[in-house]
């Protein structure tokens, strides 16, 4: 066996060695695969050694980068195989996070009202106190059904509901509605506002995304990670 056809034997190893490291999951079986590759690594470079030409040695800088090269490809996979269970365990407490929502009331970003069974719930945050707030309610075209005084409200979020009924006291389908704030401090000036969909959780379902919660009606699904409060 000649010196070149072993090194070129050898340096095909590392990018074997590498791409199998970076399509590892750190599973039982990859850990096997791991020391295969490591048996076979110091195999060949003992054979390598054992067969070099005397007068034309494999000098000390090869030997350390070929070391160095399947130290490295050894640390990746290491690394890969942390982050995966780092990974699992996250979502495990997610998922038990998740859980412990089940029959509470969360907000997410948005302006919808979910009408349904003649209830409907929303949440908005304050920049800074107000002496009157209104929320209004509007429909698909944009009219305003219904209007909600919610009186004077503290800064930071609240919550309101509604029983389904326009401004004449009508009740109105169940459905998808819009609503808007409209808040006034002392002096008169407006005060901005940041609108929130509101939900009661109903279940949880578990995805290779993270948890997902099931809300009441047809508010249907959201992330948990889409989650800003739970009132």
């Amino acid at each position: 066996m000649s010196v070149n056809s072993l090194t070129s034997s050898v340096n095909p190893f590392y990018a074997s060695l590498q791409s199998s490291s970076a399509a590892s999951s750190g599973s039982a079986s990859s850990g096997a695969s791991g020391l295969a590759s490591e048996n076979t690594f110091y195999n060949l470079l003992v054979t390598q050694l054992t067969n070099q030409d005397p007068l034309n040695p494999m000098s000390n800088s090869q030997l350390s980068s070929q070391l160095a090269q399947f130290s490295v490809a050894n640390g990746v996979q290491a690394i890969q195989g942390s982050l995966s269970s780092l990974m699992g365990q996250i979502n495990q407490n997610q998922g038990l996070q998740a859980a412990s929502l089940i029959g509470r009331s969360v907000t997410t970003s948005g302006n919808q009202l979910t009408l349904n069974g003649g209830t409907s719930m929303g949440a908005y945050d304050l920049s800074s106190g107000a002496s009157a707030v209104d929320v209004l309610v509007q429909n698909s075209a944009g009219q305003t059904v219904a209007v909600l005084p919610q009186g004077a409200q503290a800064a930071g979020m609240q919550s309101f509901s509604w029983n389904g009924a326009d401004a004449s006291g009508n009740a109105l389908p169940d459905g998808t509605y819009q609503f808007s704030v409209q808040a006034s401090g002392a002096n008169g000036q407006s005060v901005s506002s940041t609108p929130y969909m509101a939900g009661v959780v109903n279940g949880v379902t578990l995805g290779a995304a993270g948890p997902t919660l099931e809300l009441q009606g047809q508010q249907g699904s959201v992330p948990f990670s889409a989650v800003q409060n739970i009132i």
